[in-house]
């Protein structure tokens, strides 16, 4: 685990002041927005002879909204499943609707954590229980700060980096994927980020930690790559995001971009090597679109290792938890470090949500994906606030 417990254990004391969040209240179940109904057919010309015409058939009617955001919450699932961890990578399987895990890092001598070591188990979720799938035939090896994004042209789920190479899942075997690349390679990255850009049609991969055919010392990369017919092309772009470890991508099916947020300069950084600025990535290639600065009402605090994932029933993008400096962002006491409550990005803005802020779900370095029982957001593991690794879940939906 980190060095800078200190903070954390700051942290944990003003939290342990402000407690959970307030038990959920009975709801009125509202779903969402009604759906525009559709416009009446046309009505039919008289026949002949005198014979009525046929009625022009109905419209079709609309379909509802995304649910209220007061509908929304963080909640505890009772599911039996994977072991405790952190580092570790899912990604949301569209064509057959489940979550996949796999790998990351478990505590070996709990509780200090003092060692730790790479897993290779692959587990699943449905939306409502994890399954394990059995090891059989060609397989990854054990490795953590991997990255993993559904690929629909592959038809399968992609996993690259934290010490191995890239492989695909299809639902019942992996495949090795041979992928080639001149001066620079995302191959072999740590804490990268990983996406597919459906309007772009490629997965990209974006800076993180390695080394690359002309420079074989590990650092942190500022580059980005998309791959195209198993080559990996460099992306590249007038404006360009500096490298960074720990950084998320979000697709963003509504606008066709995906958006980049967080990360930090370097594993140690100061105080000011967490960037609140915020990417978008089109067809023409990257654009910075907030500049970031001093965080408080307007602006959250940048971190690394968060949730920064699409959220198809709010139709925007939903940033929770991740890895800062706690200790430069406590706010008045008795109240909830600024920090650490739940923000929304919808494409030009972002919105402060402290009241979907819940304690006990709040997790740096954990693995998150879209939600099939919900189509909000599932997240398993990571650390807690005394950095240990916890073997739960939450699904952010709604009540």
């Amino acid at each position: 685990m980190r060095n800078d417990g200190s903070c954390w254990l700051a942290l944990s004391i003003l939290l342990a002041a402000c407690g959970s969040s307030p038990p959920d209240t009975p709801a009125e179940g509202s779903g969402g927005a009604t759906g525009t109904g559709g416009t009446g057919g046309t009505g039919g010309s008289g026949g002949v002879d005198g014979t009525g015409g046929t009625g022009g058939a109905g419209g079709t009617g609309g379909t509802g909204g995304a649910p209220p955001a007061e509908s929304l919450t963080w909640k505890e699932i009772d599911a039996a499943g994977p072991s405790a961890r952190t580092a570790a990578a899912m990604a949301y399987d569209e064509q057959r609707k489940v979550v996949v895990l796999f790998g990351g890092l478990e505590c070996a001598d709990f509780p200090d954590c003092t060692m730790e070591n790479d897993l290779e188990d692959l587990w699943e979720w449905d939306g409502s229980t994890w399954t394990q799938v059995a090891r059989d035939g060609v397989w990854p090896g054990p490795r953590s700060r991997h990255a993993m994004a559904y690929d629909p042209v592959r038809g399968q789920v992609v996993l690259n980096g934290g010490g191995g190479g890239m492989m695909g899942w299809n639902g019942s075997t992996w495949e090795e994927i041979t992928a080639f690349c001149n001066f620079g390679c995302p191959l072999g990255r740590e804490d990268h980020a990983l996406a597919f850009h459906k309007g772009r049609g490629h997965l990209v991969a974006f800076s993180g930690v390695g080394s690359a055919l002309n420079d074989i010392s590990v650092s942190v990369r500022a580059d980005s790559y998309e791959l195209i017919d198993d080559f990996w092309h460099p992306i590249d772009s007038a404006e360009h995001p500096d490298g960074r470890v720990g950084s998320q991508l979000a697709y963003d099916p509504a606008r066709d971009v995906l958006w980049l947020f967080g990360g930090s300069s370097e594993y140690s950084a100061s105080f000011d090597g967490y960037p609140n600025d915020v990417w978008m990535l089109d067809d023409s290639g990257w654009h910075q679109v907030n500049a970031g600065g001093t965080p408080g009402d307007t602006l959250p605090w940048g971190r690394r290792q968060a949730i920064f994932a699409w959220h198809p029933a709010l139709q925007q993008v939903v940033l929770f938890g991740g890895f800062s400096y706690p200790a430069t962002q406590m706010v008045a006491p008795l109240q909830v470090p600024e920090a650490l409550s739940v923000w929304t990005w919808d494409g030009d803005a972002w919105h402060n949500r402290p009241d979907w802020f819940l304690k006990d779900a709040f997790r740096s370095d954990q693995a998150a994906a879209q939600d099939p029982g919900t189509s909000g957001i599932v997240q398993f593991g990571g650390e807690n606030f005394v950095e240990r690794p916890t073997a739960d879940t939450h699904v952010f939906g709604p009540r």
